[in-house]
Order: structure tokens, then sequence, then C-alpha cells
């Protein structure tokens, strides 16, 4: 198999405020208590595609759904002018569009007329609209789902698959496009070709935590057919949706291996996306982080400038949970919190809220009867600190706390008292080991998120 370079990009979530025209502090709100950064989304976008055409040795991008904000017309046709710019720079521009390109409420924010909703184009309107980046290459295509195969060299195939389900509470694949599918996989392999997959909802855990909280936004029956995938023998699927800069995989019953390469949201911290290198050698994978942007960074570098505006989202959280509930209800849904339901625990999450804006390691320790496992490095460390560490960690692909670190050693002892009494169960009612399940949210001792050569 000859060499074969491409880029994949994801959740771009861009907001093209220039034609739409938000301003006051509903949008300035709107702005701060997001995780991707909305404002700039434009601008970032702009520094990547300006890097991927200084490379003149790799013709392909792969973007994988979710490409506006909440599908706003405007985003979609600044992005569409944005991706004209990459193709008449000699790039082969691979979509699949998700739903906040089309399923969200578009939104509009000013003082003067308060929340506006703006028009948006359905699912066809987006298949034709975005018809030169990828559909006029298929060489086939699955009708209700705008999923299609396009052939990328003499002996790689890829399946852009659009997961969109019914829209709403299922995103996965029915069974005619399984169907399909595997008569693409069949065709290739008949071909003499290679063949790997792009979709937008992950395929496997792209963190450990990921599916207590966040169960339906994996990819619809992922336990079933992420190892039909892999018995087919995709062995490579390049996905998003959660914003998690991640690499891991699941191995079939029959032992096929299928790897995810979860890519984290181009606009929000670590401004990531990745630079492929497939051979007969394996996957070599390599992160890029976006270094500059024309924006008014008050001084700061971009990624300073990104994570500070991750970090203000999730204290955030904890300080509305205390002080501005509805406002706690707006930012959980970054998070894949429910509104109804947390209504109904309010009186708790408050209390709890309170109780943790104060709590110091140390404190918690104390609580905890492991005070002896607090070092005096980490005593004084607000607990929300803590934790902000630890979501950015996680989303970054960057999960530090090895358990030689002091931080590790405090919170696992602490970990350790709790899973004797908290029980935590999955989607499913199987159990969840509470100490396991931290510690490898604290310390990744997997696959290298960032750079790595997959055989």
């Amino acid at each position: 198999m000859k060499d074969l370079n491409f880029y994949h990009l994801t959740d771009l979530h861009y907001y093209a405020n220039e034609r739409i025209g938000s301003s006051g502090e509903a949008y300035d709100i709107k702005c701060q208590v997001d995780q991707k950064c909305m404002a700039e989304s434009g601008a970032i976008i702009d520094s990547a595609f300006k890097s991927i055409i200084e490379d003149k040795e790799t013709e392909i991008v792969l973007i994988s759904g979710d490409l506006t904000f909440d599908g706003e017309v405007q985003s979609h046709d600044a992005l569409k002018e944005k991706l004209n710019n990459l193709k008449a720079n000699g790039k082969r521009v691979f979509i699949t569009f998700a739903t906040h390109d089309f399923f969200m409420e578009a939104r509009k924010y000013t003082d003067e007329e308060g929340v506006t909703f703006l028009p948006k184009y359905t699912r066809a309107e987006l298949r034709a609209h975005y018809n030169d980046f990828g559909y006029s290459e298929a060489i086939a295509e699955h009708e209700n789902s705008y999923s299609y195969c396009v052939q990328l060299s003499d002996d790689v195939r890829l399946l852009c698959l659009n997961d969109d389900g019914d829209f709403d509470a299922f995103c996965g694949y029915y069974n005619d496009l399984l169907f399909w599918i595997k008569e693409q996989v069949e065709d290739a392999k008949k071909a003499g070709c290679e063949i790997f997959a792009m979709t937008h909802h992950p395929v496997v855990d792209p963190a450990p935590v990921y599916p207590l909280f966040s169960h339906k936004a994996m990819l619809g029956g992922y336990e079933f057919t992420t190892p039909y995938l892999a018995d087919l023998g995709i062995r490579y699927v390049f996905d998003g949706h959660t914003h998690i800069h991640d690499i891991n995989y699941i191995e079939s019953k029959k032992g096929n291996r299928l790897y995810q390469i979860n890519t984290g949201s181009l606009t929000g911290y670590p401004l990531a996306y990745r630079k492929v290198n497939f051979s007969d050698k394996g996957m070599d994978i390599r992160t890029i982080q976006v270094e500059n942007i024309d924006w008014d960074l008050k001084g700061q570098d971009v990624l300073d400038y990104a994570k500070e505006h991750f970090v203000y989202m999730i204290k955030s959280v904890f300080e509305s949970v205390e002080n501005d509930y509805e406002k706690f209800i707006v930012l959980s849904q970054g998070f894949s919190g429910e509104g109804e339901k947390l209504r109904k625990v309010q009186p708790i999450l408050q209390k709890v809220g309170k109780f943790a804006n104060r709590l110091t390691m140390a404190k918690l320790c104390k609580l905890f009867g492991c005070s002896k496992y607090c070092a005096p490095a980490v005593a004084d460390k607000r607990i929300v600190e803590f934790i902000c560490d630890v979501i950015v960690n996680m989303y970054s692909g960057q999960e530090v706390y090895s358990p030689e670190t002091d931080e590790y050693k405090a919170f696992m002892s602490i970990i350790k008292k709790l899973s004797k009494v908290i029980k935590l169960k999955d989607y499913y009612g199987n159990k969840v080991d509470l100490e396991e399940l931290m510690a490898k949210t604290l310390y990744n001792d997997g696959i290298d998120a960032w750079n790595v050569l997959i055989k």
C-alpha cells in the first residue's frame, strides 16, 4: 500500500457572527459559558485551514460533523466559502454533518430583541450544500442517511458515515445502513483496498467516565455495532462529538480489534486536530494545535487563552449550582445534563455545591480519615481547582496524575473509602468499580492520545 497522508478535524462549531450580528450582554454570556470558543471560532478555523493549505504534500482533509454552532444558515454559507478556499488550494475535503448542523435551535443574541431564532438547512439541503465536499466523489451513497464511500487512493477507501439516526434520542446506524456498510467493506476487499471509516458519535468510550454521564451521546447501540464493524474488517474509525482528545480500542469476541481516533473540538481547548500517515506500517497519528489566531487575546498565548476560557466555564458550573441554579442547568447541558432531572434534585445539589466550593484537599482527606495520604504540597488545593484540572486533562487527552503524584495518592485514598459504600452501575445495570474508574480518569496508562503509531 502506498503512503496516504490526511488531516482529521471535527466539531468546528463555527458561529459566523460577522454575518449573524449577535451582540450585547446575552451574546457575551453565551460566549463565556460554552466549552467552545464561540466568538473566536472563525479565527481558529482560518488559522487551521491556513496551516493545512501551506502543507503542499497533504491534499486530503476529513471533517466529521458539527460543522456549525447550531446550524445557522449564515454559518453554513460562510463555512462553505472557507472549504471552497481549501479546494481551490488543491485539497480534497470530505465532510459528514451531525445534529448541530440541522437539529438544534439556531439563535441570534442581541440586547434589543433578546434571543431570536435563525433559519436552518434541512438534511437534504445540507447534502446539496456540501455536494462538492465528498459527495461528488462518492463511488457509493446510502440515500437514507447521506452516508457515502470514496476512493482516497488506488488502494484505500473511506466510509463517511452519517449517524444521525432519529436526530434526537438515537444517533446511530439502522439495519439498512449496517447492511450497506457490509457491502462497501466487501467491495473494498474484492478490489484489494484497505478501508476505514469516519463518523461523528464515538464508537468506543473516549474516557472511562463518559458512558456513565453521557451514554446517550455515544453511537446508538455502540456496544453491539462496534464489534460488528470490527468483525467486518474495519480497524480504524475517526470520530468526534465528545470534544475529548483520545485514542482507544475494543476487541471483539472473535479477536478483531477496532481503534477509535476521537479528536477534540477544533474550537475548544486544546484547539487540536490530527495529521495522519496511513501505510503498511499502520496509522501514524500526530496532533497539531492551533498556534495563533487573528483575534485580540489581551496579550495571552492562544492556548492559554482557550484553556482559561474552558476553566472559567467549568468553575461557573460549581459556582452556579450554589448561587444560580437555572444557570447551572444551562451549563450542565454542555456535559449532557438533563434539565428536568436536575430540577428534581436541586435541594441536594445546592447543598453539595456549597460544601464542595469550600473544600480543600486537606479538609476532604480529614473528613474521610485519610490525612496521612495528604502531602503538604497539595493540602491547600481547592477540590474545585483539582476537579477543573482533571476535566481539562481528560478533554485534552493528557491525564497526567500518575500514581506517583501527591494529588493521585490523596484523592485515591478517599476514593478507596468511598468505593466501599458507593455502588455504581452502568446504563445496563452492570457494576462499575469506582476505584478503577477514577484511577483511569486521573491517569492514562494506555495509548498516547496525541502521537502514536498504531500497527
